[in-house]
């Protein structure tokens, strides 16, 4: 039996310029804490990252990379994010 490894991903960098927004990471956050093999996860949104304790005999730091890409890019297809320029309050 493995004991369980802990990795830390870097949210700003997965969800990359304006897709980075506290509900993105939340997302992405809780798509990976339903995965098998992931026994927690913690999400520091102010710092954007993403802590995942895992199983490495149920799932390879590899495949989770991969799981944790991946929800990044639904999260981003998800949600349109719009920015509008406001004048006058300067």
């Amino acid at each position: 039996m493995f004991e369980p490894l802990t990795h830390t991903f870097d949210l700003t960098k997965l969800l990359q310029g304006p897709y980075y927004c506290s509900g993105c990471a939340a997302r992405v956050c809780e798509r990976i804490t339903a995965h098998r093999g992931v026994s927690a996860s913690q999400c520091d949104l102010e710092g954007g990252t993403l802590s995942v304790t895992f199983d490495p005999s149920e799932i390879s730091l590899k495949d989770l990379e991969s799981l944790v890409q991946h929800a990044a890019l639904e999260a981003e297809d998800r949600v349109s994010h719009s920015a509008y320029r406001v004048t006058g309050l300067d």
